[in-house]
């Protein structure tokens, strides 16, 4: 019995390991990954955008993928199919990539993951992205999310990072996160951190928020905003001038498209009202953070004091 069941053990690592499919095996050092999923996750298409902009002007290498079959049902994610330039159809099913990027100067190394949520098998899809971040030589996950929220589009895009780690790492010091407050049910990026800081492996999650009254396919302006809070986990440079332009098209056609619904308006001068308002509440200091600062100008002025008494004394 003890071996059927260690072959039944087998066979299913043997069908795992097969759904992760290489093309390369590159030799990266001092990684950070980068993740988005498409489907709930993924607002206005904002995190997925954000990675493929970055992996594009990159010009990173794809090299890995995980196969579809074991992680979805079809029922609910159905593959697309579409006319190819030729007369000829494509269907296309859903796609877990992984990229890399090398740091030209001894940097840190980019690992890039764009997949689709999946919506079977959470654990075991956990364990394959986990096996190609390892190998990789990761130092900090950065999961990226876009979410519908009730702010408003005439504000700048709010984008707000966590962390249960208060040191993402040697370089990372400047950036300090709250740690999430959120309980009840989670979402992939949650398992995936979780299964990361078993390993004592750090991570950060980015959370842009759409506004929830637009019906677009793209905002072009959440993109720009997710891109330029990721820029300080990576040494690559990035060029945000188009996207800003498109962004700003974006921001006009807005403005022209909602200027004659007076119900929409309304509605945006109540969300600007409470926006501003929590706004306001995110940048005042925190209790915490008061009594700390009062604590080291006391500490400063005893040793000033202390100072000035041996000065004294001397004399």
């Amino acid at each position: 019995m003890a071996n059927s069941r260690n072959s039944i053990n087998l066979g299913q690592l043997a069908r795992l390991l097969s759904a992760l499919q290489y093309t390369e095996h590159p030799i990266l050092s001092n990684t950070v990954f980068l993740t988005a999923w498409a489907g709930w996750p993924d607002a206005a298409e904002s995190a997925t955008r954000s990675l493929r902009e970055l992996a594009r002007q990159l010009s990173a290498t794809k090299f890995a993928s995980i196969d579809a079959e074991d992680f979805y049902d079809f029922a609910e994610q159905r593959p697309v199919i579409s006319n190819e330039s030729d007369g000829s159809r494509k269907l296309t099913w859903p796609k877990n990539e992984f990229y890399y990027w090398k740091s030209p100067d001894g940097g840190r190394d980019l690992l890039i993951f764009i997949g689709v949520e999946p919506n079977l098998k959470w654990r075991t899809y956990t364990d394959l992205v986990y096996k190609v971040a390892q190998e990789s030589d990761s130092k900090l996950l950065v999961t990226v999310g876009a979410l519908l929220d009730s702010v408003p589009h005439t504000r700048s895009p709010r984008v707000i990072g966590s962390s249960l780690n208060t040191d993402l790492g040697d370089g990372f010091e400047h950036i300090k996160y709250a740690v999430p407050n959120y309980e009840g049910p989670s979402g992939l990026t949650s398992v995936l951190m979780d299964r990361f800081s078993k390993d004592k492996i750090p991570s950060a999650s980015l959370w842009g928020h759409s506004p929830h009254y637009l019906q677009v396919a793209q905002n072009p302006t959440l993109t720009h905003a997710i891109l330029t809070e990721i820029q300080q986990f990576i040494s690559a440079p990035i060029d945000l001038t188009t996207l800003a332009k498109e962004s700003e098209e974006f921001d006009e056609n807005l403005v022209r498209a909602l200027s004659d619904q007076q119900e929409i308006e309304g509605y945006v001068k109540r969300l600007e009202e409470r926006y501003d308002s929590e706004e306001e509440y995110r940048q005042s200091p925190e209790p915490a953070a008061l009594v700390q600062e009062l604590e080291d100008f006391l500490r400063q002025q005893r040793g000033s004091n202390d100072s000035a008494d041996n000065g004294d004394t001397d004399d």
